[in-house]
C-alpha cells in the first residue's frame, strides 16, 4: 500500500510540474523553447518577413526588471554575421567568442553593467542552414537586478537557464 501510495504522489507531482511548463514556438520550429508559466510570461511576440522577436518578463516583482529576449534576424544577400574585429570595436565592452554555448557553434557574448544595478548578458550566434551556411542572426539578451538574496538569485538564474538549454532556432 505505501509503494502504490508513493507511486501515486510521484505521478501527481509529475503532472503538476510539466503542466507549468509552457512550450513556445512560433511558425513550425523558427523559435522553440519551453519556460515556466508560474514564473515568465511572454510580454512581446513580434514576427515580420525577415526578424523574430520574443520577450519573456519575469512575474516576480522582486525579481524586479529580469527579462530574456531572444531575437532572430534574416542575414540579407551579401551580408556576412560579424566577426571578433568587428565585435572587438564595441567601446567599453569586453566581447569573448566560446566554441559553443546553449547548443549553438561559435557564439559572441559581452555583458554590460548598468548605473541601475542592472546586467545585460548578450549572446549573439550564427544560425546555419541546412548546407552549413549561415542563414540567420541570434541574439539572446538576459537582463537582470542585482540580488542580496542569494537563494533567490540562484533560482532565477537557474528558471533563465532552463529556458535556455531547450532553446532551439531552425534557420
Amino acid at each position: 500500500m505505501k509503494k502504490l501510495f508513493a507511486l501515486v504522489l510521484i505521478a501527481i507531482l509529475t503532472l503538476t510540474t510539466t503542466a507549468f511548463a509552457a512550450t513556445y514556438r512560433y511558425d513550425g520550429d523558427d523559435i522553440v523553447f519551453n519556460y515556466d508559466e508560474n514564473i515568465f510570461e511572454i510580454v512581446e511576440d513580434d514576427h515580420t518577413d525577415d526578424e523574430d522577436s520574443v520577450v519573456l518578463a519575469a512575474k516576480d516583482k522582486t525579481w524586479d526588471q529580469t527579462y530574456v529576449r531572444i531575437y532572430v534576424a534574416e542575414l540579407e544577400d551579401g551580408e556576412k554575421f560579424p566577426t571578433m574585429a568587428e565585435f572587438a570595436e564595441m567601446p567599453d565592452t569586453t566581447v569573448e567568442q566560446m566554441e559553443t554555448w546553449a547548443g549553438f557553434k561559435n557564439v559572441f557574448t559581452y555583458t554590460l553593467e548598468n548605473d541601475d544595478d542592472t546586467t545585460q548578458t548578450f549572446f549573439i550566434a550564427p544560425v546555419y542552414d541546412d548546407d552549413g551556411e549561415i542563414d540567420d542572426s541570434l541574439t539572446v539578451e538576459i537582463g537582470v537586478t542585482k540580488m542580496d538574496d542569494a537563494d533567490k538569485a540562484m533560482l532565477r538564474d537557474d528558471a533563465i537557464s532552463e529556458i535556455l538549454d531547450t532553446l532551439k532556432v531552425d534557420g
